[in-house]
């Protein structure tokens, strides 16, 4: 008998992908959506472990979440600490 798994469970280990994590994230910044960018963001933080990062990167769980909140304003420091962290990079050519 195969095991069937939730879409959120299935998502969640595909955003553990760089790649398709790299893809996600660039269809908010190619789409020019700026309010989903910290939403997808903040997905692919959950599939890494918010208890993880925040012991990884120093920043407390409480912000993380902060961070992650379509309405948040971070900086672009806090974004990139916690980019390189989940092993993601800006490019700009």
């Amino acid at each position: 008998m195969s095991k069937i798994t939730s879409f959120n469970d299935d998502f969640m280990e595909k955003l553990r992908d760089p790649e398709f994590a790299s893809h996600y994230l660039m269809s908010a910044i190619v789409d020019n959506d700026l309010q989903f960018l910290p939403t997808a963001l903040g997905d692919i933080a959950k599939a890494h472990g918010m208890s993880k990062l925040a012991e990884g990167t120093g920043i407390n769980r409480r912000t993380l979440y902060k961070v992650f909140d379509k309405e948040s304003n971070p900086s672009f420091e806090l974004v990139t600490q916690i980019m390189d962290h989940l092993g993601l990079s800006l490019e700009v050519k």
